[in-house]
């Protein structure tokens, strides 16, 4: 009984049991461990003399201790003197020149270039931006302008506009900029409920620039009932530039909401003067209520005011005289489409209120006067039944009304571009029976008639046309005159392969093909032609001339520009593995070789042509072929040799081993899986380089607005530069994944690591 521990009084609680206090209060405050108390107390006392002086020492010096925390906190200030007056006599005046260490923002350092997949054997290189878990937008992308020499990126698609960020920035821990790479860069929306289907550059100065949109209202808002309702707006590039930036700046922000901001327009006064020029145009073609019936009968061509400039009137004029005299000849329009009920004036103020729906736009900047800054423009407005053309003449920059042209389909793409002109005079019987019209005021295809051998020749030189892409068909339409045609491409099996035809790489070998933009009754003796989608022609400078690539289907004809009147040898056709959407084409002047990406159905197909084989070797020298001008081919060489002039050190047998061996060896061809289905955007980029293509292109930006340069190094390095620019498409990766990418590269960087190895 002795060994059993009990409480030596009684509770003071009145329990059984006793409290915590009560336990206190007679055994002092460790009474809760009970009899482990002793023992606890000698194990502690065991451990702390086990641990040597040194050893306990090391471990204080290790941990966390007062000294260190004392050390950071501030010192206490002392006192001033009482009152409320300023003490001036120490006062310490603090310049921005000499800013305080903690508020010191060191220069970021310019990040790596984007990591770069090269499309061997061809020099093509692909760069991708941003994150590659992030889409850049959840909806198709339908164009992107380039701001500031591609460092922000406009992206329009089908939710609105957005900017892309190549370079971003983000403050660090210690106060600085850490500046991010495009591998990193970032998508900011700027408005949202409005579509941009278009953009493009209608002026670009040093200070001042005006940009060309097509928009329209979201699939998902009330307004989208019309599937026309597309407007063509102008905006302010320092406008856009200053919105992107703020996007930019402002991460969180919410985007500027335009889905309600068509339907809040209210109509405004009668005569209240607009500034759309596309609402002026189409309400200058509207007759009286009172002539509405008698304007029926008239021309289409009639509708151009007398104000118009001369630019127009300048195409109608022949280039060379006819020998032995000739009956003149008056343009022909087109058939005026069905006629349109009058309106009151207050609709015809804003372009929503037109009945005409815009679908698409193309613009042309005409050559002669770009050296002097005094270039005019052409616009063609594409309606669902009608084409409309407008100008602006040389040292003007408003736009006029020029023609009306009517279409029996609904245009689905169309562009500008160049052919030649050669008639034949004839009776007036037979300019008669050339052109007839129809009761229902419809085109009817231009018929040839028979032509004696006695004709003389009419040559008008190179003349304007517009090419029009239909469902299944293409087009064009003259402007001069108004005549029309239909394009095709054909395979000629009577005649003998073309030298300079690359058929070996087309499925149909063996046989060569033609080009016709002539009227459709001249089409009956080309026999079968290549069937499929049409692309809209691309143009591309070579060093002794300028070629058209014309693509349908799976296949690509390389044609002289301008376009001839009458087929003929094509000077290369090119066979693509899938039918691409848009081929682009790239010159290599320094390896001789003319580089055409096709982009389409989940892949990017490349194929580069020596410059040889569009023009043969002749007497040691590149020449041209059936088309070229007898200049010569002189800058083009195989990859891997230096320039040459052919004159003695067997350096024109050099040039002529250099050509056979292009010709033989033929085209180079690669291709990258892009990860899903792939489209053009635009031209531009030098990504492959990015400093120095920036810092190229914001010296030389005034060179778009078309001034002259004051030596002619400087206009070389500025062609060089927009050679050497490379194309910017999209890749569709997964239902709602839209991606940005770039395409491009030097074509001397073979060289250049093959020099470093």
């Amino acid at each position: 009984m002795e060994s059993i521990e009990q409480d030596r009084l009684p509770t003071l609680s009145g329990d059984d049991l006793p409290t915590y206090d009560d336990l206190a209060a007679q055994e002092g405050p460790n009474s809760r461990f009970g009899r482990w108390r002793g023992w606890i107390e000698k194990r502690a006392a065991e451990r702390y003399l086990s641990i040597t002086p040194d050893e306990r020492q090391r471990r204080r010096e290790r941990g966390w201790g007062n000294e260190e925390m004392d050390a950071l906190d501030p010192e206490p200030l002392t006192p001033t003197t009482p009152g409320l007056s300023i003490q001036t006599r120490h006062l310490r005046i603090s310049t921005l020149s000499e800013p305080p260490p903690t508020a010191r923002i060191e220069p970021p350092l310019p990040p790596l270039p984007p990591v770069s997949t090269v499309l061997r054997p061809t020099h093509l290189k692909m760069h991708h931006f941003g994150s590659r878990f992030l889409p850049h937008t959840t909806t198709p992308i339908r164009c992107l302008l380039p701001l500031q020499a591609g460092r922000l990126l406009l992206l329009g698609h089908d939710e609105g506009l957005s900017v892309m960020d190549m370079y971003p920035q983000e403050w660090n821990d210690s106060g600085g900029i850490d500046l991010k790479g495009p591998d990193e860069a970032a998508v900011h929306t700027i408005w949202q409920g409005e579509i941009v289907f278009q953009m493009s550059i209608l002026e670009l100065d040093q200070s001042s620039g005006v940009v060309l949109m097509l928009v329209g209202p979201e699939p998902e808002s009330p307004l989208a009932k019309d599937s026309e309702s597309r407007t063509v707006r102008m905006y302010n590039l320092a406008s856009l530039t200053s919105l992107a930036k703020w996007a930019v700046a402002n991460k969180g922000a919410h985007p500027l909401e335009l889905s309600n901001f068509a339907a809040q327009q209210t109509p405004t006064k009668k005569h209240r003067p607009t500034s759309s020029f596309v609402a002026r145009g189409l309400k200058s073609l509207i007759p009286p209520a009172a002539s509405s019936s008698s304007a029926s009968g008239s021309s289409s061509s009639s509708a151009m005011p007398e104000s118009s400039s001369g630019g127009y009137q300048a195409l109608l004029t022949p280039q060379s005289s006819i020998s032995g005299g000739s009956p003149s000849r008056q343009p022909s329009a087109i058939a005026r489409p069905p006629p349109r009920t009058n309106s009151d004036e207050s609709s015809w103020e804003m372009v929503d209120d037109l009945p005409l729906r815009v679908l698409s736009f193309a613009l042309w900047t005409r050559e002669e006067g770009a050296r002097m800054g005094s270039r005019g423009q052409y616009l063609a407005v594409a309606t669902k039944n009608n084409i409309l053309l407008y100008e602006t003449p040389q040292n003007e920059r408003a736009f006029r009304f020029v023609k009306e042209f009517y279409t029996p389909l609904q245009p689905k793409a169309m562009c500008f571009f160049q052919q030649t002109v050669h008639d034949r005079a004839r009776s007036s019987s037979d300019s008669h029976s050339r052109h007839r019209r129809s009761g229902s005021h419809t085109t009817s295809s231009p018929r040839s008639s028979s032509i004696t051998a006695s004709s003389n020749t009419i040559n008008y030189g190179t003349q304007l046309a517009i090419f029009v892409i239909f469902e299944k068909k293409a087009g064009w339409i003259r402007l001069a005159d108004s005549a029309v045609g239909e394009m095709e491409l054909f395979e000629n099996g009577t005649e003998a392969a073309s030298p300079t035809s690359l058929s070996a790489h087309s499925p149909h070998h063996g046989h060569a093909r033609t080009a016709s933009a002539s009227p459709s009754s001249l089409r009956t003796r080309h026999g079968k032609h290549a069937g499929g989608k049409w692309l809209l022609p691309t143009r591309c400078e070579l060093p002794t001339r300028s070629v058209y690539i014309l693509t349908r289907g799976t296949t690509s004809h390389v044609v002289p520009c301008p376009l001839p009147s009458n087929a003929g040898p094509v000077l290369a056709v090119l066979a693509w593995r899938s039918p691409p959407a848009h081929v682009a084409p790239r010159l290599g002047v320094d390896t001789g070789v003319l580089q055409l990406t096709a982009l389409g159905e989940g892949s990017v197909e490349v194929v580069e042509v020596p410059l040889a084989a569009l023009g043969g070797v002749k007497n040691g020298h590149l020449s041209p072929g059936k088309y070229g001008n007898g200049s010569g081919l002189g800058h083009a060489h195989a990859p891997g040799h230096g320039h040459g002039n052919g004159n003695g050190n067997g350096k024109g047998k050099a040039r002529m081993d250099d050509g056979l061996a292009a010709l033989v060896q033929g085209p180079v061809r690669a291709e990258e899986d892009a990860g899903g289905e792939t489209g053009f955007l635009c031209v531009g980029g030098h990504w492959d380089d990015p400093h120095q293509g920036a810092l190229s292109l914001q010296r030389t930006a005034s060179n778009m607005s078309g001034r002259s340069m004051d030596s002619v190094d400087s206009d070389e390095l500025v062609a060089r530069i927009r050679r050497e620019q490379g194309i910017y498409g999209w890749c569709r990766k997964g239902v709602t994944d839209w991606r940005v990418f770039w395409l491009g590269g030097s074509f001397d960087s073979d060289d250049e690591e093959e020099e470093g190895e």
